[in-house]
């Protein structure tokens, strides 16, 4: 009687979706563009039940219309008069429509997922898959769909890199088009690759990673061509549209896919080196994937027997609950230890699952949803467990890993927890390292020492009121100085921030180091306790210590394999080195080596979407953003290039390696302390290859262009500067100049190195100096634009000390190698010193292992060692990039910092410290290789002086010179110079030369709109009014309008047509958010009209519209 249900629903033409059930109502269908009726048979469950179809005029049949949804409604009756109602959605197709209905790849998965509407996918695959079958599917049979202009049904074959696929959709009658573009990319792969052919090897290799090019894209309309791996110049140029090496601002359309120099590679044979020794036989570029696996091996080990038996095991670190720990125990509603692991285990199965895919864009998540949120819920619930369970040594553990995962998550994906009033303790410590900052700043004000002013300047600075504290007895206070010092210098040491923070008690790192300690301390035998404890250690800068309780951790286990590899790099980051104990560390840091590639290449062989993150940070150290193992193959190197070995990877290929391994981990990390780290990784590669290259005083066109990729990345690196990194810039570019001396950009790049030390420097004849030469090289770079790069040296620059010296050196050199000629001579001619007929010559001039002088890398480490860093040197620090759209400006800071150096008479915190390490310059041994002995030549006439290696010439070629181009960066420098002389009127004309040449430089308007910004205000807004404003505004153009709107708000020009212009377009950047403040002075100023019209503008509407009424009623402005 009541039963209103149907028991059956058929249509034809056509499928119901999802499949027919009593219990469903609402279905889907879709039918081609010819059906223009849809046949609908239900029956009824119960006979006496009645139904009714809408639309089909008492039949079965419903007319539908093209293009169209047709809701079907079945109403169906019982005899008591219940109704219940089924509906069938039916979408009948246009034959104008051109869209697919679904499209996949038989290996991998495509994102984002499919949509009809979206037109463009990525799909990522294992590194060893060669082809892909791509299969559209169209909702209409008689729609034509095509891949690469084929039917489908035939495998894609895939380029090494990335494979780009075609798939154009006709539309039923022929009428319509619609494209879609799905980019097939294999993984690349982690171990460095060689070419067999050398000069194959240096056309295909990527200037940043020193590796071959992976997705090769090249900068449009470069010259000479500049082609980068995809990856990390995509990242790259998120931030910054500017071409690396040349330094030229980017075009909206200055990527070109270089599917041409990919094919070319592909069919080039290659090998891969081993980490012990060897490589694998040569194979095409295009097939070397399939070669991976057997790249990886086992480990070398020896049997430790009893080496760590006698490691000092003691500990004088004491249990006790931290005052930061009793804060986390805010589960009050369980006290069962056992329950409370298990809600900690279930907020971190909710943070993976909440953890970003990347570190790039920015995230946004649900109050109480995001990764930090449900770390901060685990460390509640670890905590109030030790607190029911004190002597529980894994529930320490846990709440370390924990804690240290906390400051993963927000240094490499840049994750913030928003704070709450009722928040405790605050994870975010931000707030603290402000106010230390703001106490470093206001001492450096103090003397006489800007804001902007670099590090080392401000160092100094601190320094001097240590000094003038000490001598005043005033003792108490300079601790405190000194502790500032400590933890300022940090900046431009080589572990960063990362190092302090693992001292700081305050901050979620130091906090885990504790934990682990306390784990340590009531279990002591257990080896994964030492072996965190070693790790953080290492992590301090402390290597001593962490020998130790890394050695601690061997005795209890022998065979445990990371604390082996990091007892290595603690050994080769000692002050003194590994000693006697250097063929142990190179074993250890090749085992480093070998497991950290071997992990990658098995990544790199799965599918991406197999790879869920399901372990915290501490559970997974073997990880490629670990800048320990990073910095393991640095030192490796090192070892390897001073004592080389028969059953190890080449120096060289080791440094190959580590440039390769970071460029590929650096685009998914965040630019904070891991970021800057990799970026040491990346500079101690390239400067110690460079430095290579020049001992052995070959190949100067090589030496040449290494020396311009070191300059750019130290011009575009995020670390702070110091006085090693500076040295090193500026012996780079000279090397350069040298080789290169009427090569314009290479003469710019001297300038600027020259401009940095003078910003870096102290007043004085040194700087006035340096700030002369920087001047005269920029002048000399501006002369040669847009002639041949050819001549010696311009004489704008030959009058510089530097050359001047280098000059004398090599006449020096001359007159003792034409002396030692003539000496040989003269004995050569007594008939008992002759040699054999056929013997070898004496030796002329003596050896010289190399061309020209190296650039000396930055040194490793830190504290402030008398000694020279061992094991070579590592390159110093970039330049931080200005950041635009800042709500302060930035000062110039063009320089860099000098090297950190511990207040005089006492040293930064305690013995084996970490604190104001001073770089050393300390280039790696370099073995000259044996040469055979030739037969005597006929000895030269004694006016004739011997040829002279030490300093490279400029290479000779047959072809002509290539004309210098005209570039702005010159005359941007020579505006900076005469800003520093205080010279505004010729700062002035060279910044709008820069603008004329390239309106889309923002230094010229920032820096020129600066000079006027106190005199004048309202003309620094005429200066940032002429930048050009795109039809998509960047992120750095956010910081023009800022300062537009911050000068006409401060001047209260409210009716300047400028500010509502700026306003929005700032808004339309950075979200209405960055107005607020603003929106506040002109509510209490009553400028109702301007609001409405900022708002209206930003969220691109009309002041009449309906919705922005109401907003306005709303808010009271109407």
């Amino acid at each position: 009687m009541d039963d209103c249900n149907l028991e059956k629903l058929a249509i034809k033409p056509g499928k119901l979706s999802p499949a027919f059930n009593r219990n469903v109502t609402e279905y889907d269908v879709t039918v081609p563009s010819n059906v223009d009726k849809l046949n609908v048979d239900p029956m009824t469950s119960d006979t006496g039940a009645s139904y009714s179809i809408s639309g089909s005029e008492g039949s079965k049949v419903v007319p539908l219309k093209e293009g169209e949804v047709t809701d079907i409604k079945i109403e169906v009756s019982a005899e008591d008069g219940t109704v219940k109602k089924y509906f069938i959605h039916t979408k009948r197709l246009s034959a104008k429509d051109a869209s697919l209905s679904d499209l996949t790849a038989d290996k991998g998965f495509l994102q984002p997922s499919f949509n009809p509407d979206v037109t463009e996918y990525t799909c990522l695959l294992p590194c060893q898959v060669t082809s892909v079958k791509v299969t559209p599917v169209a909702p209409d049979p008689k729609s034509e769909a095509l891949v690469n202009g084929k039917k489908p049904g035939d495998a894609t074959s895939l380029c090494v890199g990335e494979t780009r696929v075609e798939i154009q959709v006709t539309s039923p009658d022929g009428s319509n088009k619609k494209e879609y573009i799905l980019d097939l990319i294999r993984k690349p792969l982690p171990r460095y690759v060689k070419f067999v052919d050398p000069k194959k090897a240096l056309e295909f290799e990527c200037p940043i990673s020193l590796s071959p090019l992976y997705r090769p894209i090249t900068v449009k309309g470069s010259n000479p061509k500049h082609t980068y791996s995809a990856p990390f110049m995509d990242s790259v140029t998120r931030t910054a549209k500017v071409d690396l090496l040349s330094g030229e601002a980017l075009s909206p359309d200055w990527r070109i896919v270089d599917r041409e120099l990919e094919a070319k590679m592909a069919a080039e044979p290659a090998v891969i080196p081993l980490t012990y020794s060897g490589a694998t036989e040569p194979v095409k570029f295009g097939e070397l994937a399939a070669q991976l696996e057997k790249c990886n091996v086992q480990p070398k080990v020896e049997d430790p027997k009893d080496r760590f038996q006698k490691a000092s095991l003691s500990s004088n670190h004491k249990v006790e609950a931290w005052k930061w720990e009793k804060q986390l125990q805010q589960v009050f509603d369980e006290t069962d230890p056992a329950k409370l692991v298990e809600g900690a285990c279930a907020e971190l199965e909710k943070y993976y699952l909440s953890l970003p895919a990347t570190a790039q864009g920015y995230h946004q998540f649900n109050e109480s949803e995001s990764p930090m949120d449900y770390l901060q819920n685990a460390s509640h619930y670890y905590a109030t467990a030790i607190k029911f369970k004190p002597k529980d040594a894994n529930l320490h553990f846990q709440l370390a890993m924990v804690l240290e995962e906390k400051y993963f998550a927000e240094d490499m994906f840049g994750l913030k927890k928003t704070e709450v009033a009722d928040d405790i303790p605050s994870f975010n410590i931000k707030a603290k390292e402000s106010s230390k900052e703001e106490e470093v700043l206001a001492i450096c004000k103090l003397r006489n020492v800007e804001s902007g002013a670099p590090v080392a300047m401000q160092l100094k600075a601190l320094d001097e009121e240590y000094h003038h504290l000490l001598d005043s007895g005033q003792g108490g206070k300079a601790d405190h100085i000194q502790v500032l010092f400590a933890w300022y210098s940090k900046k431009i040491s080589q572990e960063g921030a990362a190092a302090h923070k693992a001292e700081d008690a305050g901050n979620p790192l130091g906090q885990a180091f504790l934990k682990y300690q306390d784990a340590m301390t009531l279990d002591e035998s257990k080896s994964l306790y030492n072996f965190h404890v070693g790790r953080l250690l290492v992590t301090q800068g402390n290597y001593d210590d962490a020998v130790k309780r890394l050695e601690a951790s061997l005795c209890w286990n022998a065979q445990h394999q990371l604390s082996r590899i990091y007892l290595g790099l603690a050994l080769s980051l000692q002050k003194d080195g590994p000693g006697g104990r250097l063929k142990e560390c190179v074993r250890y840091l090749l085992e480093g080596m070998e497991v950290l590639l071997t992990d990658l290449s098995k990544q790199a062989a799965t599918l991406h979407e197999n790879m869920v993150k399901n372990k915290l940070y501490a559970e997974h150290v073997v990880r490629p953003t670990n800048v320990h193992l990073l910095r393991g193959l640095i030192q490796l190197g090192q070892l390897l290039a001073a004592n080389a070995d028969k059953e190890a990877m080449s120096a060289r290929d080791v440094f190959h390696t580590a440039a390769l391994l970071a460029t590929q981990a650096m685009p998914d990390v965040y630019r904070a302390d891991v970021y800057q780290q990799m970026e040491w990784v990346l500079l101690d590669a390239h400067a110690v290859l460079l430095e290579i290259l020049m001992a052995e005083g070959k190949a100067e066109e090589l030496i040449a262009q290494r020396c311009q990729r070191l300059s750019a990345l130290i011009d575009n690196a995020t670390i702070p500067q110091n006085e090693s990194l500076l040295n090193v810039q500026e012996r780079t570019s000279q090397n350069l100049v040298r080789i290169q001396p009427c090569n314009s950009h290479a003469l710019y790049l001297l300038g600027s190195a020259q401009f940095n030390k003078y910003e870096s420097s102290t007043p004085g004849d040194a700087a006035t100096k340096q700030l002369h030469d920087a001047r005269t090289s920029f002048e000399a770079s501006v002369e040669l634009q847009g002639k041949p790069a050819e001549g010696g040296v311009p004489e704008l620059v030959a009058n510089q000390e530097w050359y001047q010296e280098q000059k004398k050196k090599k006449e020096e050199k001359a007159k003792k190698a034409a002396e030692a000629k003539t000496s040989t001579t003269s004995l050569a001619a007594k008939p008992a010193a002759a040699p054999a007929k056929g013997g070898p010559a004496a030796p002329r001039g003596g050896a010289t292992a190399g061309r020209g002088t190296a650039p000396a890398p930055a040194a490793r480490g830190r504290g402030a060692p008398a000694s020279p860093a061992r094991g070579g040197a590592v390159a110093g620090r970039g330049a931080v990039a200005p950041q635009r759209g800042a709500t302060t400006p930035a000062g110039p800071g063009r320089g860099g910092a000098v090297a950190a150096k511990a207040p005089a008479g006492k040293t930064p915190g305690t013995a084996g410290s970490k604190s104001g390490h001073k770089c050393q310059a300390t280039p790696p041994p370099v073995t000259p290789t044996a040469q055979k002995p030739k037969p005597a030549a006929a000895p030269a006439p004694a006016s004739q002086p011997a040829p002279e290696a030490a300093t490279p010439e400029p290479a000779k070629s047959k072809k002509p010179a290539p004309i210098n181009p005209k570039t702005y960066q010159a005359y941007l420098g020579l505006a900076r110079v005469y800003r520093a002389l205080e010279n505004p009127k010729e700062a002035q004309k060279y910044y709008e030369i820069v603008s004329n040449m390239n309106p889309e430089i923002h230094d010229a308007y920032i820096e020129s709109a600066e000079m006027l910004v106190k005199a004048d205000p309202l003309s620094a807004v005429d200066v940032y009014m002429k930048f050009p404003i795109s039809e998509k505004p960047s992120f750095d153009d956010a910081y023009i309008f800022g300062e537009i709107i911050r000068i006409l708000m401060k001047f209260e020009k409210y009716d300047d047509e400028r500010l509502p212009t700026s306003m929005i377009t700032y808004g339309k950047i950075l979200g209405l958010g960055v107005l607020d403040r603003y929106v506040k002075v002109l509510e209490e100023k009553f400028k109702n009209k301007l609001l409405q019209r900022v708002y209206s503008g930003v969220n691109g509407k009309s002041v009449d519209d309906p919705d922005m009424q109401a907003f306005f009623k709303f808010k009271c402005w109407i």
